[in-house]
């Protein structure tokens, strides 16, 4: 190996040593660094704008901190707080009615299409001459479903304390991306060895797309977790604030989406309020919870996003269990920065 290629190898082994040493450096920050990073890529315009009238790049960057804080990062945490609050009170009172297990059972087959399908099943495999112990079904599925809701119960608190402790480090984070972020950005766009005509196109039509689909998917989340609560609450659903934040967690699922929660909440208010509330609320759940869906991201993403839907359910879904909730964000992100670079590819070695 020439004198030369033997250095610039040594240089490169030394170079991806420490990348790799630093990635678990600040593998603990990840989730702090990325919704800090997150927040000031979509509020980078209003920054902008708020430093020509103010003048001062402290200045500005330390009023558009403040109101992150008092209305994004403040207003989560309490909703977070409020929803650990719920399902601890709810927790109790579902582990009651699971040590009696008869009387869930008898609840459960009381439901006319359940017990029309039971007794179906029943008799069907009779004529087969197989036994099958519902009662022992029944008992295996709540005790399943008890361990997964505690299990992810102990997660978000977790989560939760994770959060707090970190609020500091999260603030100071996005005071210096906002003030430093550009210059930041300037030195990694330096660092890409590509074309200035390759760089910008990633750079734009990535932030673009990123900012129409994130965004639109956040509000509408808030929208429908909002107006869930409102057909919770007037309908009589119990602990209606703790659903409505899971609904708002469940409209980031493409399949689905709000309405994998009020569909089931409105089967049980048939079977518990009876047909003209069920009915009303099957109404308002269709046209207003999930119409909202089809009204804002169309405004927002508008045609930005030119990735297949189902190319995108795949990412989110593989986001969530790579990343967790955070995955919900990463997860556009990373398909829209790879939509991009086939582009290139494709002008560079295919279409020519």
């Amino acid at each position: 190996m020439e004198p030369g290629k033997y250095k610039q190898f040594i240089f490169l082994v030394f170079l991806f040593f420490f990348l790799f040493l630093g990635y678990f450096l600040f593998l603990p920050f990840f989730k702090i660094v990325f919704l800090s990073l997150f927040i000031v890529v979509i509020l980078y315009p209003l920054y902008e704008k708020l430093k020509s009238k103010i003048k001062s790049e402290i200045l500005a960057s330390l009023t558009l901190t403040l109101l992150v804080l008092i209305f994004i990062i403040i207003p989560s945490i309490l909703i977070i707080a409020v929803f650990v609050n719920e399902l601890t009170k709810l927790y109790p009172i579902f582990i009651n009615k699971i040590s009696k297990s008869d009387s869930i059972e008898s609840f459960i087959l009381s439901i006319p299409v359940i017990s029309y399908l039971h007794e179906k099943i029943i008799s069907y495999l009779q004529t087969l001459n197989i036994k099958v112990d519902i009662q022992d079904f029944l008992k295996t599925a709540i005790s399943y479903v008890v361990n997964f809701l505690i299990s992810k119960g102990r997660t978000i608190f977790i989560d939760f304390s994770f959060i707090v402790l970190g609020i500091i480090l999260m603030i100071i984070t996005i005071f210096f991306l906002f003030k430093d972020g550009k210059n930041f950005y300037i030195w990694i766009y330096k660092l890409i060895p590509m074309e200035e005509k390759e760089k910008n196109y990633i750079a734009v039509s990535s932030y673009n797309t990123i900012q129409g689909i994130v965004l639109g998917s956040f509000l509408t989340a808030i929208a429908q977790g909002i107006l869930s609560f409102i057909g919770y609450y007037f309908s009589g659903v119990g602990f209606s604030l703790f659903w409505a934040i899971i609904t708002f967690f469940s409209a980031f699922i493409p399949i689905g989406g709000a309405s994998l929660i009020w569909v089931p909440i409105a089967v049980y208010l048939f079977f518990t309020k009876g047909l003209i509330v069920g009915i009303l609320f099957s109404l308002y759940g269709t046209f207003i919870i999930s119409t909202v869906d089809n009204i804002i991201k169309p405004i927002v993403i508008g045609g930005k996003a030119n990735i297949h839907p189902l190319i995108m359910i795949f990412a989110i879904f593989g986001g969530l269990n790579l990343f967790g909730f955070v995955g919900v964000f990463i997860a556009p992100i990373i398909v829209v920065i790879i939509y991009n670079l086939l582009n290139i590819f494709q002008e560079r070695y295919v279409a020519g």
